[in-house]
This record gives structure tokens, sequence and C-alpha cells, in this order.
């Protein structure tokens, strides 16, 4: 919420309203993040979908989104832009918030998603290159969104690739044009494995379906992890990989209930 974008603020907000409503898993977290001279964490990450209560529902239209989640996008919308654009100060409050979580053992995917309104001089460019990558060495995806003057070789550097850069050039009315892009690109779901139910000592194979598979970083590293006893995890390297499903060769139950 650097100064440049001190008259687009409400279409800025609305975009982030409109992609938060999007992502609608009860598994999904999310925060809420800004940055100009330094970065502020506006919501910390949350998974907190209870429902909304009446009187918060009084206060605003109904939505999908929980109590803390809109409390968030609340604050978020009051921010006063101002300073300058040092989007290294954004990702670091995110990495933070990232190598929490998977080094306190909750190992999960994460995505970043970075919009800019301008050109980063060298000295930014440059320290948001390695939170970038910091990011990244703690898996994380990063996209950027650049709309007004931004410079595409800078976020195609900041993100994971010029595939995960959305360019909008319609200016800041536009933005809103690109959620279904990010969400079709960002998205990795799990929606059904099949079988449900195995013979013990049998070999078989798993058929994980849903969407976005082909958004990995890398193929090549995509596994299938089964846990059993609720203690051991054995990981095994899928068969075949497409967008929608994965085929998991599955190891060999020796006991019923496993």
């Amino acid at each position: 919420r650097s100064g440049s974008v001190r008259n687009h603020w409400t279409e800025i907000y609305s975009f982030v309203e409109s992609l938060a409503e999007k992502f609608i898993s009860p598994m999904l977290r999310m925060s809420f993040i800004v940055f100009s001279s330094r970065g502020t964490t506006v919501m910390k990450l949350t998974e907190n979908r209870q429902v909304i209560s009446t009187a918060f529902i009084q206060k605003y239209s109904p939505s999908i989104l929980s109590y803390t989640i809109r409390r968030g996008l609340d604050i978020l919308q009051h921010e006063v832009p101002g300073g300058d654009t040092f989007m290294h100060e954004g990702f670091k409050r995110a990495n933070e918030q990232i190598y929490h979580e998977t080094y306190g053992g909750v190992r999960t995917a994460s995505v970043i998603i970075a919009l800019t309104d301008g050109e980063l001089q060298d000295v930014q460019f440059y320290y948001a290159e390695q939170e970038a990558n910091r990011a990244r060495s703690f898996g994380a995806i990063v996209y950027c969104v650049g709309v007004k003057d931004f410079n595409e070789t800078q976020l195609s550097t900041i993100a994971d690739s010029i595939d995960h850069v959305f360019p909008v050039t319609g200016g800041f009315y536009a933005l809103r044009g690109t959620i279904d892009s990010i969400l079709k690109k960002s998205c990795i779901e799990i929606l059904a494995a099949e079988p449900s139910s195995v013979c013990a000592g049998e070999s078989f194979q798993v058929v994980v379906r849903g969407n976005g598979f082909y958004h990995a970083r890398n193929i090549d590293q995509v596994l299938c992890s089964f846990k059993l006893n609720d203690s051991l995890t054995i990981n095994e390297k899928p068969t075949l990989v497409h967008d929608t499903y994965l085929l998991c060769p599955a190891p060999v139950i020796e006991d019923a209930g496993q």
C-alpha cells in the first residue's frame, strides 16, 4: 500500500476481497500483508472459517468468509496508502509465517500472490528477488500481479517464471478480470482417492483425482504419501501425473486395519 496506489485502494481492496471469496476450501489458510516502506501483516495466517455471527452479518453482506477473514479484510480496507514500494518487506512478513509453519512440523503447500503497480529500483528489485528465492527455499510458489507501470521482466524474475506473472494492462479497474486466471493457475485441489478400501496382502494402485497437478513447480518431485497406523508414512513416486489425476502405486498392507 505504497503512496503510488493512494487513488486506487478501493480497486485493490475489491480485488483482494473477491480473490479471498473464491478460495473456498475449508483446509485453506490465508494471510493479508501490505508493504510500503515496511511490511505489515494485516491478518496472520488463519484457517478460521467458523460461521459468521448474526451481528456480524448485519454489519456486512452475507459471505462464505469467516469472521476472522472478514475482519482482516475490514482492516485491509481501511489501510491508508503511503510510503515507498519495498516489495521485499512484504515477502519478509510472508516468509516469517511460512518458516514458522514449515519448521513447526506443519508441511503444507504455500502460495504467495504479490501485487505491485510500478517498476522497482535496482536495490529494491535485488532484495525482492532474494526474499522470493527464500520463499521458494521453504517450498512456496510465487506469483506476481503487475498493474500500471510494472516491469514484467522484473516480475518474471521475482515470480517462479514468466508463466507465474499476471500482467494487468487495463489499469486498476481491470484487476478483477485476472481472478479466474489466478485461481486456475495457483490452485492444486484433491477431490477424491480411489479405491476407498482394499484387501490385506494385495498390491493395488490408488487414483487421486483433483485439479491443477501440473501446477507443481517440478512434476518430477510429486509424491504420493501413504500413512499407516497413524505413525508410519510411506512415500511413493506416481507412475502417471495428469493435470486432473495421479496414479499412485500403493504399499502392500499386510494386516487389516492398517
